[in-house]
């Protein structure tokens, strides 16, 4: 049962979809979430991604994956999994045209105060949708396949990302809190809320896209281990709205709500965002296969 703060999410979001489809509609503000999961979270769903591909769509993901030439040094990088990372390696070197494409950060504001927080009509929802159609459009070449691919198993992880579903408003950010950026923990490594739930609660080490092997097949392991397919909570079918819904949710009930009012985060409060973030990382990878594999099948001529 939703409380009367957010009973009008699912209206809200799906507003925002539509709006964004069109690039018409909401005010855009100026919030720009630190990188989702980072290396290592996404290249755990591209892992897991990869190895639940049928064998002919995995051909052509590696296939797509290595015809652009996107100055990656070695072998090893032109694959799949360390693909995962390139929007934000092309982020950090200045291309910021794609920002907005990370996330769609949905008001939460449980003080029901006046705010500017509003969803940038170019967001997440908006391209995951542009990019999946591209896969399958007769007239899109390789290079438009390539890059909408690589844009897509990065975005994909992103919106499992519970903070980049949500930005809250109180009175210390009436114009939202950037995703949790501007949010200050105690108690972990990371100094902000977001960042916390990037490194995945700090239950795996960083790892970066030039060493994801061995590492990351391992971790994969890890995760589907804990979490298997036969074990997950939600529908992999096609649904960005309703997966950042459910990014959404997680982000107030277990990222706000479960917050201490002063000092450090709890063992608790870890335990479950460790919890929440591998299932969010085999949910990520298993529906990341199944729209590669439905969007890349050979269809009769």
């Amino acid at each position: 049962m939703f409380n009367k703060k957010t009973v009008s999410f699912r209206r809200l979001i799906q507003t925002a979809f539509c709006s964004a489809l069109a690039f018409a509609g909401l005010q855009s503000v100026a919030s720009a979430p630190a990188l989702a999961w980072w290396d290592t979270g996404h290249m755990i769903t591209a892992q897991i991604a990869h190895d639940a591909l049928k064998p002919e769509v995995r051909a052509e993901v590696d296939r797509l994956i290595r015809s652009l030439d996107v100055a990656e040094t070695t072998p090893e990088r032109r694959h799949f999994v360390p693909a995962s990372v390139w929007m934000d390696e092309t982020k950090a070197r200045g291309l910021k045209s794609m920002d907005p494409w990370h996330y769609a950060n949905l008001p939460y504001n449980p003080d029901g105060l006046p705010s500017l927080n509003a969803v940038p009509d170019n967001n997440i929802l908006s391209q995951i949708e542009l990019l999946s159609k591209t896969l399958e459009n007769p007239k899109a070449g390789d290079f438009e396949k390539a890059f909408a691919l690589r844009c897509l198993i990065h975005l994909v992880g992103d919106i499992h990302q519970p903070f980049h579903a949500v930005s809250r408003s109180n009175h210390d950010h009436r114009d939202g809190d950037q995703g949790g950026n501007l949010v200050k923990i105690e108690g972990a490594p990371q100094t902000n809320l977001h960042s916390f739930w990037d490194s995945t609660a700090n239950y795996f080490p960083s790892v970066r896209s030039e060493n994801w092997k061995p590492a990351i097949p391992g971790m994969a392991a890890e995760v589907i281990k804990i979490w298997p397919k036969a074990k997950l909570r939600a529908s992999l079918d096609y649904a960005p709205v309703q997966w950042s819904i459910e990014s959404y949710h997680l982000a107030v009930k277990h990222g706000y709500e479960a917050l201490p009012a002063s000092g450090p985060i709890s063992a608790e409060y870890i335990r479950k965002a460790q919890e929440i973030c591998l299932e969010r990382l085999s949910l990520g990878g298993y529906r990341l296969a199944e729209l590669l594999n439905t969007r890349l099948q050979k269809r009769p001529q």
